[in-house]
């Protein structure tokens, strides 16, 4: 569906019909050109971005769930509004795809510490705010991985230099 190709075409880019790993997901992507972020623990069902893979545990399996815009597509359960079945969404897989996001205002919630180093740097606010949905995602959100506030003040204050190199 994502790929906007042929289930035939589907399972042969993804080797086989049942479930995959992680690592098999990602080829299938890169193979078909689409543009992901890797796995981040999901806090909130409200915050899910409004194109991603979703992460469901089950008490002896794991499970894998289309979300776009407010509705699931899961392979086992069907196409709902709400989840329903008793798994746990756990992660997330941000997916980019230019069309989806085309002439679309996407709210995008950014973390206080970006908020205080734009407060410092309205040139690279300025840029920030013209940058498409899917560049603003990646720049908030490639770096949550870093915990450690310092390396993420540091990290956040390299970003906004190279928005602004970009830009010229």
């Amino acid at each position: 569906m994502v790929a906007q190709i042929t289930i035939e075409e589907a399972i042969a880019v993804m080797g086989r019909k049942t479930g995959q790993g992680s690592a098999s997901l990602y080829k299938a992507l890169k193979k078909c050109k689409i543009d992901y972020m890797s796995w981040r623990a999901v806090h909130s069902l409200d915050t899910l971005p409004p194109l991603c893979i979703l992460l469901v545990r089950f008490y002896d399996y794991n499970h894998s769930v289309l979300f776009y815009d407010g509705v699931y597509y899961d392979p086992e359960f069907g196409v709902m509004n709400t989840y329903t079945p008793d798994g746990e969404i756990t992660h997330y897989m941000e997916l980019f795809i230019d069309d989806i996001y085309a002439c679309r205002e996407i709210k995008l919630n950014i973390p206080d510490d970006f908020m205080q180093a734009f407060a410092q740097d309205q040139e690279a606010y300025d840029i920030f705010n013209q940058l498409p949905y899917p560049a603003k995602a990646k720049c908030i959100n490639g770096i949550s991985h870093f915990k450690n506030p310092l390396i993420r003040k540091n990290t956040i204050v390299k970003l906004l230099a190279s928005l602004k190199q970009t830009d010229t």
